[in-house]
């Protein structure tokens, strides 16, 4: 099939390149000039474990092209709208996403069959495919929510859970209007048939809901582990055994039932606050969903104190290595990250803070230094730790799980870790003289390097 995408970001390029790989050719149209020409050249704006591959095959089988000129969407069976959803403060607006349906509805050389993949509120698709019959009646909406995940995207992609798609409402009385229905279900179905995955047809606002209902469920579920942590701190219990023992039971199950730092990312957070203010504005009470944001954000100051407390002292003056900037492993994704969270906090405190992380420290340094944060960097997470009264691992790349701690205890200040993650055994801590607290280490899969793949440039010029 041949398909356009609008939107060059995360979901877009993602989408893109696994639809490629599925056979179909795709073409991918962004506002921004300099970035299509980058991607031209196989120059990937974000880090994704296995996204440039995918790209570097799609450019070479010329299934896979980017495109400044709406004119490339001529001729495509349908357009995937994969624009951001965020605005300048990060918090989720469904603005970018109308602007870009509406300007398709009224381009007549466009797909009339346009499918919103961009994460929107409940009720947002609705409102917009009105307005988008109104420029032409002959336009089709769908939302074909994605369910990925940073640092797993493409594997999510290719192996899903499910796949939904939302559906325009047309009234009932317009029977080309359902035959149209029909036939863009079918062709849905179609692209995603190779994937072999459970179908979810459903209205517009169904499929916004179990899109956004899943990712705040996710993260009530991180926030729920995040506070059993702090209880089993106080009470002695060992917070690992209790999440394995609660997530052996089916109706519950293990995923995201682990506690860390807090959830961060451009998804969980925005849409844990998003959602409560979409009820509040129906009228509806959601004290469950409205406390999830807040709970987060309680997270990093108790590592913080539980610092404080087995350091027996503020950490006022206190030199601290910062290991982790980025809100999980596998990425360069800084948005909203614990990690930047703790850093705050940390110098709010007056400690003085060196930070390491092995795909983005300059970044996460220059994103703090706008808020007025001042955190040093470190060209190692070796040379961050020389010195340290105390080391907090915010973010859990296997690169600090594999540091020789017996060599670092020798540079530190120090004797104290606070792992926020749970990747460093307390016999690794104790065989190098080391103290640890913080969330108790649990067992775990291999967890993303943070070695730098080869550029994309790179492997073209060896096609």
């Amino acid at each position: 099939m041949e398909l356009a995408i609008v939107g060059a970001g995360y979901v877009g390029l993602v989408t893109a390149a696994c639809l490629a790989k599925l056979g179909n050719v795709v073409r991918v149209i962004d506002i921004d000039a300099a970035r299509v020409e980058q991607l031209r050249l196989g120059n990937l704006p974000i880090r994704e474990p296995g996204l440039d591959e995918l790209v570097v095959d799609g450019l070479r089988a010329a299934k896979l092209s980017f495109h400044h000129d709406p004119a490339a969407l001529r001729g495509a069976r349908l357009v995937i709208v994969a624009v951001g959803t965020l605005d300048q403060n990060d918090q989720w607006t469904g603005r970018i996403v109308r602007r870009a349906v509406l300007d398709l509805a009224a381009d007549p050389e466009a797909p009339r069959w346009i499918i919103i993949r961009s994460t929107i509120m409940p009720g947002t698709a609705r409102a917009i495919a009105a307005d988008a019959r109104a420029i032409d009646p002959g336009v089709r909406l769908a939302v074909n929510p994605e369910f990925t995940r940073e640092s797993t995207a493409v594997a999510d992609f290719l192996a899903p859970d499910r796949v939904v798609f939302g559906i325009d409402e047309v009234a009932v009385e317009d029977v080309p209007g359902e035959a149209d229905r029909a036939a863009l279900v079918a062709e849905l179905r179609r692209l995603y048939q190779p994937l072999e995955a459970p179908f979810v047809v459903t209205d517009l606002t169904s499929a916004e809901t179990i899109k956004v209902a899943s990712n705040v469920f996710l993260a009530a579920k991180i926030g729920y582990a995040n506070e059993l942590a702090r209880l089993c701190a106080a009470t002695g219990a060992d917070v690992g055994a209790v999440v394995g023992g609660i997530g052996l039971d089916r109706r519950i199950g293990r995923d995201f039932l682990s506690p860390g730092p807090g959830f961060g990312g451009s998804c969980l957070p925005s849409q844990a606050r998003a959602l409560p203010a979409l009820a509040a504005g129906h009228g509806v009470r959601t004290p469950l969903m409205a406390a999830i944001d807040p709970s987060n954000h309680e997270q990093s100051a108790w590592l913080m104190e539980i610092g404080e407390a087995a350091l027996g002292r503020s950490l006022d003056g206190c030199r601290v290595a910062l290991l982790g900037l980025t809100f999980k492993a596998g990425t360069d994704d800084l948005r909203e990250s614990p990690a930047l969270r703790l850093a705050t906090l940390l110098h709010r405190r007056g400690a003085r803070v060196t930070a390491f992380d092995p795909l983005a420290t300059l970044a996460g340094v220059e994103v703090l230094a706008a808020e007025g944060v001042d955190v040093e960097a470190a060209p190692s997470a070796e040379a961050a730790c020389a010195g340290a009264d105390v080391v907090f691992i915010a973010t859990e790349w296997s690169d600090f799980v594999e540091l020789d701690w017996s060599k670092v205890s020798t540079t530190m200040a120090g004797d104290l870790i606070v792992d926020g993650r749970g990747i460093i055994s307390r016999e690794v801590a104790r065989g190098a003289g080391l103290r640890r607290t913080g969330i108790d280490p649990r067992p775990a899969p291999a967890l993303p390097r943070g070695s730098v793949t080869t550029s994309m440039s790179e492997l073209l010029a060896g096609s």
